[in-house]
């Protein structure tokens, strides 16, 4: 159920859940409303020792709508003389309420809003916490110079691609620098790679080869030839697969 309700409604009820659970406040309680003169005016909660947030008879009626509280109104009747005549009116001088069993789950959910929390994992790049501490330091100032320019994600791509490349060197311990692009890939993760002992099932160790050469051919080769000026939204996709590629290599070193 979607809770329609305004923010200083939520605040509110959750306030009175809060104070439920604390044992300074009862689940069924009494506000009584004061004039204008005291405390600014509106509903305060009687035998409430302390502060508590602003109440209004409308922030009342919505919580009751909502089906978290139930109020029964108390009135006064008031004699009112106008010229020689008088007439009596109604006034409602307090409110009962009380607790619904659905305002404790509907606190709890935040009133059923979606959980976000995702976006964190879908933009990692929004928090570099544990991303490559080489890729922070090498690629990340560069960004920062201006984080909408292409030609810098360009130049932080070609970087990236250099510290996956002298990664694979470093984890495959292939120590002939001439090996490079798809020939070091293979050096790693061929049949005979110096990394092939890693992996029990050989299937596994020729995806990983694939994914490698992949990349050498889809990414490394163009960018190590010509400028390209990605997009913003590409080159932080690129800066984090290959994040995800540096931890794949990493995992193989301490296995």
């Amino acid at each position: 159920m979607q809770y329609i309700l305004t923010d200083n409604q939520k605040r509110l009820i959750q306030w009175i859940v809060n104070e439920v659970r604390n044992g300074t406040l009862t689940e069924e309680f009494t506000v009584i409303w004061v004039p204008a003169f005291i405390k600014g005016g509106g509903g305060i909660i009687e035998s409430y020792k302390g502060d508590c947030p602003k109440i209004s008879k409308g922030s009342l009626t919505a919580l009751e709508e909502a089906k978290l509280i139930i109020c029964t109104p108390i009135y006064t009747t008031l004699l009112v003389q106008t010229g020689s005549s008088s007439s009596s009116q109604q006034r409602e001088k307090a409110r009962t309420c009380t607790l619904t069993g659905n305002a404790f789950p509907a606190v709890d959910s935040n009133f059923n809003a979606p959980d976000t929390s995702f976006v964190e994992y879908i933009t990692p790049l929004a928090n570099v916490t544990n991303l490559d501490s080489e890729l922070k330091s090498r690629c990340l100032p560069t960004l920062s110079a201006g984080s909408t320019d292409p030609r810098l994600w360009d130049s932080a791509f070609r970087t990236a691609v250099v510290i996956l490349e002298e990664r694979l060197r470093n984890v495959g311990q292939v120590s002939d620098h001439s090996r490079i692009g798809r020939d070091l890939v293979n050096d790693v993760f061929g049949k005979q790679g110096t990394l092939s002992s890693k992996f029990s099932i050989d299937a596994e160790r020729q995806g990983y080869r694939d994914l490698f050469a992949g990349f050498v051919g889809v990414f490394r080769n163009r960018y190590a030839h010509r400028l390209i000026d990605p997009k913003p939204e590409d080159g932080g996709a690129f800066i984090v697969f290959v994040n995800l590629l540096l931890k794949m290599l990493e995992d193989l070193r301490k296995a």
